[in-house]
């Protein structure tokens, strides 16, 4: 069935940890007793994953992978649980409208390490993302990566709570993205993360547009790119850690259908 996504996003989401710490902000998404608690129903559509409907969403197995739906307030989502894990990816069809937005938020059982928030921006044609990492008192600083063809164009570095304000967005959200968390340590896509590399120990959260490009200022200058990446800064001290067990996402969204989504666990783990 071909599926009309005129003003929708495709997107897919990258997450990787490696060496996040701290417990999570109360803006943040709650724990995992909290959502387990809020949790409506529950499938097991993709491979070693449980999908659990928050708030008042519902999930359901289509043809296109699964759907949810009723998500109106923040609180509604759907929450992705599974055995440890050093690389998360998940591909979905969304459509987020004037209003809308979504968080993502990454944990290792109850404790919230890194989270993405994702906002139409003021201006038409704009988006906003704001990474949070715990790793550090009061939040850590990170360092943006913008790719294009998997080559690096620029790169930057940013305080504990810097918004970065994407332009070309309704172009951007029309084609296939991959978003990712993964471990650090874990090479994904043979994109080279530079400063991450040598960064061992920080989270990393990275969206890529499959077939298409957006623009975003560094120091004063427009960079075209296909990839975002944002990288914690780790501070002396921070645990480093070698998996994590879940992903939540709080939406509120007209159409939120995940095409596919899989992990990839520690080796000697089943």
């Amino acid at each position: 069935m071909h599926l009309r996504i005129t003003g929708s996003l495709l997107a897919s989401m990258l997450l990787s940890i490696t060496g996040c710490a701290g417990g999570a902000d109360d803006g943040q998404a709650g724990s995992l007793g909290a959502q387990e608690a809020a949790a409506s129903q529950c499938v097991k559509r993709f491979d070693g994953i449980t999908s659990c409907a928050l708030g008042r969403a519902k999930v359901e197995s289509v043809a296109e992978g699964l759907a949810v739906s009723n998500l109106t307030t923040q609180k509604d989502g759907v929450s992705s649980s599974f055995t440890q894990a050093v690389k998360w990816e998940q591909r979905v069809a969304m459509s987020l409208g004037a209003q809308g937005g979504y968080q993502l938020a990454a944990r290792d059982g109850d404790q919230v390490v890194s989270t993405l928030r994702v906002t139409p921006g003021r201006e038409a044609n704009t988006v906003n993302m704001a990474p949070s990492f715990t790793g550090s008192p009061g939040g850590s600083a990170y360092r943006m990566n913008i790719y294009r063809g998997g080559v690096l164009q620029g790169s930057s570095s940013q305080p504990a709570g810097m918004v970065i304000t994407f332009t070309n967005w309704r172009d951007f959200i029309r084609w296939a993205e991959m978003n990712h968390f993964f471990l650090n340590d874990f090479d994904i896509d043979g994109l080279s993360t530079g400063s991450a590399e040598t960064n061992v120990g920080a989270c990393v959260w990275r969206l890529n547009a499959e077939k298409n490009t957006f623009t975003v200022d560094i120091d004063g200058k427009s960079i075209t790119g296909d990839s975002v990446e944002f990288i914690e800064t780790v501070a002396d001290g921070a645990y480093p850690y070698r998996h994590f067990t879940g992903i939540d996402t709080n939406a509120i969204a007209g159409q939120y259908t995940i095409r596919s989504e899989s992990i990839t666990q520690p080796t000697g783990v089943k």
